[in-house]
């Protein structure tokens, strides 16, 4: 069901210390942070602990990660969304403001000197390259065994 989260049980259905049904990370931006009991904590089928061990630890393991989880972001979610925000806040006014009329201002004059320095080259350079590469076309080498044994 699309906008419905079913979090990783490991086998025992349903038993989950939240039952989140918000998709918060609509672009799946943290896709690659796995973190769900068995994401880290996996037995082999060779052994395995009790039933009732393995679930005790799970709860553990999760009410660990939410409870670490949810005291970060008290203490810390709003004072670094604040800083993200002022920091998003200036990098937008530093590219609309700055940055793209900079740039936008420097490519009437880069266009002008871009078209004095083609005229200066095709009137001086390229006649030069042109005759040292007639002078240097006839050139041949000629690489066979005979000659490099000779040497």
């Amino acid at each position: 069901m699309k906008g419905q989260i079913t979090p990783q049980t490991g086998g025992m259905e349903g038993e989950t210390l939240l039952n989140v049904t918000e998709d918060r990370d609509p672009e799946n931006n943290n896709a690659y942070l796995k973190v769900a009991y068995t994401d880290v904590i996996c037995e082999p089928t060779a052994v395995r602990s009790p039933k009732c061990i393995h679930q005790f630890t799970k709860t553990i393991y999760d009410g660990t990660i939410f409870g670490t989880y949810w005291v970060l972001t008290i203490v810390f979610g709003g004072l670094l969304s604040f800083v993200y925000g002022l920091t998003c806040g200036a990098l937008s006014f530093m590219m609309i403001w700055v940055a793209t009329p900079f740039v936008r201002f420097w490519l009437i004059p880069l266009g002008l000197y871009g078209k004095i320095w083609q005229f200066i080259v095709r009137c001086f350079y390229d006649p030069l390259y042109e005759s040292c590469g007639k002078i240097f076309a006839n050139i041949n080498i000629n690489f066979n065994a005979r000659a490099i044994q000779h040497v």
